[in-house]
């Protein structure tokens, strides 16, 4: 029963990596210590994917795998699941740093946390594969479309 626990907490808590509040502690870490550039990729990044999610959820809504109830026009593109935001924020901050990081150690780690982050998503009933996958393209199109700055 403690390991079911665990591994709840676990994976309640690592799914914050994809959050909007996490994201933007990592702008402002960037931006103190003065990688301009990554910083501007970095809102780039998560302005872009925001935007993106928001208009597929205006005219295309999916039910989360728990579903979430709705009362406004607010309430229900957070309810809808498709793409997953917080897969793509997490891929897209992988591809980034595995970017301007590119050694085998940190590759590996990025990525792993990238796809343990997204697993999260599915064990904790927010988002079904197909929502992943969705989040996953999207990250991946926010983060070649950077590589042009």
């Amino acid at each position: 029963m403690k390991y079911q626990k665990f591994i709840h907490q676990f994976f309640r808590d690592l799914t914050s990596l994809g959050s909007f509040v996490f994201f933007s502690i990592i702008i402002l870490l960037t931006l103190a210590f003065q990688k301009h550039l990554l910083t501007i990729k970095l809102i780039f990044g998560l302005i872009s994917t925001l935007l993106i999610v928001i208009l597929i959820r205006i005219f295309y809504f999916k039910n989360r795998p728990k579903k979430q109830n709705h009362h406004n026009f607010i309430e229900r593109i957070d309810a809808s699941s498709f793409p997953s935001l917080h897969t793509a924020r997490v891929v897209f901050l992988a591809l980034i740093f595995n970017q301007s990081f590119p050694t085998p150690l940190t590759i590996t780690f990025f990525t792993t946390i990238a796809v343990f982050t997204a697993y999260s998503r599915i064990y904790l009933k927010k988002h079904d594969w197909y929502d992943l996958f969705g989040g996953l393209i999207l990250g991946l199109i926010a983060f070649y479309i950077t590589t042009f700055f």
